[in-house]
């Protein structure tokens, strides 16, 4: 390992987005990596990097423990860096609203300032933040609002999911202490603003993400409804955590980081062109006339037709312009992924003709 490139701590490297994320890093080749994995024992979660980043580059990557709700592992993983990538968020439920919220957004919110403690400690040249859309525009609206960076999630809402206000609360801590520290103290922050991040995984464990693609791919949802949904590929995820802590020009900038907002219909027609011969995915649309009776009767129905044709429109501009971000569409993304989860293990393969 080459002692003359700075060092990038990542944290979360085992996740959809970290392992991505780290993946990129590596490939770059201009840092040593260090990242951080709960457990770096556990072959259930370092296996998949293994064969996903194969024997030159895994063999690049320092994994080293670390814990958010532990604070001195957050600083023993970043001594010595000269950058730090925060991807690491606690994994829940995205739709819910928890009865004890502090089990989600404490580790988030903690986990953030001892990111940012150690950065200080360690003058750290800039810190890049993995956020979410969920800390831009919480909830899912009938607007022809289109949101941009300069919004924030309102946390007062009624009923608003934990996930995003955990979200909402672990961006502002970062925001908040780099207003806080003295001049001379400064550390530039970028924060990444992603959509529903999709695309081929390296990761094999459980995230918001793969679960969609596997409701998708495997037939859960056998009529979809109305509902636009805003997406973006972990590869422009990745590459944007990548620019945003090359370029200067980044400096002290959220990025939203959204390719389109179609209908949820529209991401199951690649994966049924490629799959369906083999896999229950189907494209079919479920007709508004059924949640609008059954309502009547059934709460989640009632729940369906209450959201029937929202969604959440964003501006994704700011990412292109700066970070060089040119959007991959959405059949790529969807295809890539559907063949990633085969490949990785995440859905039997079933395929009858196996692909060259």
């Amino acid at each position: 390992m080459s002692t003359s490139k700075p060092k990038v701590l990542i944290t979360g490297v085992s996740g959809y987005i970290g392992s991505y994320v780290c993946k990129t890093f590596l490939e770059h080749g201009g840092f040593n990596v260090r990242g951080t994995v709960r457990d770096k024992s556990n072959e259930t979660k370092i296996d998949p990097l293994r064969i996903g980043y194969g024997d030159e580059l895994f063999e690049r990557l320092e994994l080293v423990n670390a814990d958010l709700m532990n604070e001195e592992s957050i600083m023993a993983a970043a001594e010595g860096c000269d950058y730090i990538v925060h991807t690491a968020s606690p994994v829940c439920d995205i739709g819910k609203v928890f009865e004890n919220e502090d089990e989600i957004i404490k580790p988030a919110v903690d986990g953030t300032l001892a990111i940012m403690k150690a950065a200080r400690k360690n003058k750290a040249k800039k810190v890049v933040i993995t956020s979410s859309i969920a800390a831009v525009a919480g909830e899912y609206v009938t607007s022809d609002k289109v949101f941009t960076e300069e919004d924030w999630t309102d946390i007062t809402k009624e009923g608003l999911f934990t996930y995003m206000k955990s979200k909402t609360l672990a961006e502002k801590a970062a925001w908040d202490f780099v207003a806080e520290l003295p001049d001379d103290e400064k550390i530039p922050l970028v924060t990444i603003n992603p959509a529903i991040v999709l695309g081929p995984n390296v990761s094999t464990g459980s995230s918001e993400s793969l679960d969609f693609g596997k409701n998708l791919m495997l037939g859960k949802w056998p009529m979809l409804i109305s509902q636009k949904i805003a997406y973006v590929d972990v590869r422009d995820v990745s590459k944007a955590h990548l620019e945003g802590l090359l370029r200067d020009e980044a400096n002290d900038k959220r990025f939203i980081l959204c390719a389109g907002s179609p209908e949820l219909v529209e991401f199951a027609k690649p994966l049924e062109a490629k799959f369906g011969k083999d896999y229950p995915v189907r494209a079919r649309m479920m007709p508004k006339l059924m949640p609008m009776i059954m309502r009547l009767w059934d709460s989640e129905m009632a729940e369906i037709y209450k959201i029937w044709g929202n969604g959440v429109l964003f501006d994704g501009t700011r990412a292109t312009e700066i970070l060089d971000i040119e959007y991959i569409g959405l059949e790529k993304c969807l295809v890539d992924m559907g063949d990633s989860m085969i490949a990785t293990g995440c859905i039997e393969d079933k395929r009858t003709t196996k692909a060259a």
